[in-house]
């Protein structure tokens, strides 16, 4: 894996502009229960997920061929070697619970979707794994929730909680779908916050 350096625009983040950050590390908008009954908020959330693994869909929790390929371009991150054909099999189901093993699933890597496999699934709907506080003060935590978020973003760097060049080159390709205009090149501005916040907001309303 890549390794990076931490880049001088982590230290110079505002308040709100880390609380932004801890916004997009949680992402996905989902904010119900986990208790592995899986309602439109939770497939909103996983359509917001994958957005970043070729989802090009509405943000409308009605999960069906477009969403479910993506799905699978995720499970090919947990070792599904099958066709990107929006039929969720048991191979497909694997490559997502090993993926949701990162997310607090703890059973069998059998392929079958139950209340276990759909409670991570909720989890993973708020994307990266970050659930402390929204304080603007960004931690290990908060970067690792970031840098996971942003691996359907081009990120391919290490999950380390350390922000570098690649970090902030993926939050910039984000903040493109919130209307940022300005360059990739790793170093984040004013418009790049401005994109970010943009697509919360946007997120919020779907």
């Amino acid at each position: 894996m890549t390794t990076e350096s931490a880049a001088a625009p982590s230290a110079a983040i505002s308040s709100a502009d880390g609380i932004t950050l801890q916004r997009i590390a949680r992402g996905g908008g989902y904010q119900g229960p986990n208790d592995g009954v899986p309602g439109a908020n939770t497939w909103k959330g996983l359509q917001q997920l994958v957005t970043g693994y070729g989802y090009t869909g509405a943000i409308d929790g009605l999960p069906g061929p477009i969403t479910w390929k993506a799905v699978q371009r995720l499970a090919s991150k947990g070792g599904y070697t099958g066709p990107i054909d929006g039929v969720m099999t048991v191979a497909s189901w694997k490559g997502v619970q090993q993926i949701l093993t990162g997310f607090g699933y703890a059973g069998a890597i059998d392929g079958i979707p139950g209340p276990a496999t759909n409670a991570a699934l909720q989890v993973l709907a708020r994307i990266g794994g970050y659930f402390g506080p929204y304080d603007g003060v960004l931690g290990p935590n908060s970067w690792k929730g970031v840098q996971t978020v942003l691996a359907g973003a081009g990120y391919t760097g290490p999950i380390d909680g350390v922000p570098g060049p690649n970090t902030w080159k993926a939050l910039q390709r984000i903040a493109q779908r919130g209307g940022y205009a300005g360059p990739v090149d790793g170093v984040p501005g004013p418009n790049t916050y401005s994109g970010l916040a943009a697509l919360l907001v946007r997120s919020e309303h779907d």
